[in-house]
């Protein structure tokens, strides 16, 4: 997704001359172009997180519009009094964006995993978050950060499944993508709800591992606050099914998923499929780091099935 964040942020940024882009030493082999086109209006802020969101919330007072960047874990834990009082509370137009959400940093353990970015920060004041769903919506996403005057937060990621497909429809406000609509509605069905990119284990499903032949619409979501009354699909699925798998590559406390089952009518039944970590497990891939977490596309399939008492 960074590749087609540069591209949708410089052309926002090129036709703003309020706006400004500040990296926390990251984005070598990628940010070259973007720092040569803004000249002063790029600015390296260093290995030094908690500065370059004071150092952008002061921007913001000024009147700018700036764009911080950093890898997810770095940008959000490590700083998180400065984006609470410094943005956060001043309701301050600085859009934050933290490349590799979930175990998109793999082999480089914990320390670099983003398992916990949503749920610190889906409770401070007047924070919006965007999580696309492939890198096809990174430019829908970058254009709605542009246009709100409010904090942000934009999760870029990398995921293990990514499975190319094209979305049936994209609310477009809301984000909310439809991938594929139940065969038979009158029968027995599930809804399964991806968050962001993790909705690409769902499209592989959808592809290679028989959820095709299940009774199972598919969504992405990829903004919070969840609107549901907005997003009036995936409202009527649900409630057509009462019967929801939820995915995401982040913990359950303070997910997404409990965010969704908090927003949805009473159903008969939600599952949720979330990242885990114990201190004994290996490290490897991101997929590696799936598979231990049973956050894969065969996983989903055998759970859609045990739902719907298929065989």
């Amino acid at each position: 997704m960074r590749a087609d964040f540069v591209a949708a942020v410089e052309s926002v940024l090129v036709g703003d001359p309020r706006g400004l882009f500040l990296s926390g030493d990251l984005g070598f082999n990628a940010f070259e172009g973007l720092a040569a086109r803004l000249g002063s209006r790029f600015i390296n802020a260093g290995v030094a997180e908690q500065s370059m969101i004071g150092l952008a919330a002061g921007f913001a007072i000024t009147g700018m519009r700036p764009w911080v960047y950093s890898i997810a874990p770095f940008v959000t834990y490590r700083c998180l009094e400065q984006i609470r009082n410094d943005v956060c509370l001043h309701h301050l137009p600085v859009r934050i964006v933290g490349n590799g959400g979930g175990y998109s940093y793999g082999v480089m353990g914990p320390s670099h995993h983003a398992l916990e970015d949503l749920a610190v920060l889906k409770v401070l004041p007047n924070l919006q978050l965007f999580f696309p769903c492939a890198s096809d919506q990174v430019a829908a996403a970058v254009g709605l950060l542009a246009g709100l005057d409010a904090p942000c937060y934009l999760r870029l990621a990398v995921s293990a499944y990514d499975t190319p497909r094209v979305a049936l429809s994209e609310h477009p406000r809301t984000l909310t993508r439809s991938y594929a609509l139940r065969a038979d509605p009158g029968k027995p069905g599930v809804t399964v709800i991806g968050a962001g990119h993790a909705v690409q284990i769902a499209l592989r499903a959808l592809r290679e591992h028989g959820l095709d032949r299940e009774n199972a619409d598919v969504f992405g979501i990829a903004r919070f606050p969840i609107d549901l009354a907005q997003d009036s699909g995936l409202l009527a699925s649900v409630r057509e099914t009462q019967n929801v798998v939820f995915i995401e590559e982040h913990y359950a406390a303070g997910g997404m998923g409990e965010s969704m089952k908090f927003a949805l009518p009473p159903l008969s039944d939600f599952s949720l499929m979330s990242a885990s970590y114990h201190p004994e497990q290996r490290y490897g891939s991101a997929q590696f780091h799936m598979k231990q977490a049973e956050l894969t596309p065969e996983a989903l399939v055998a759970l859609v099935r045990t739902k719907l008492g298929s065989s």
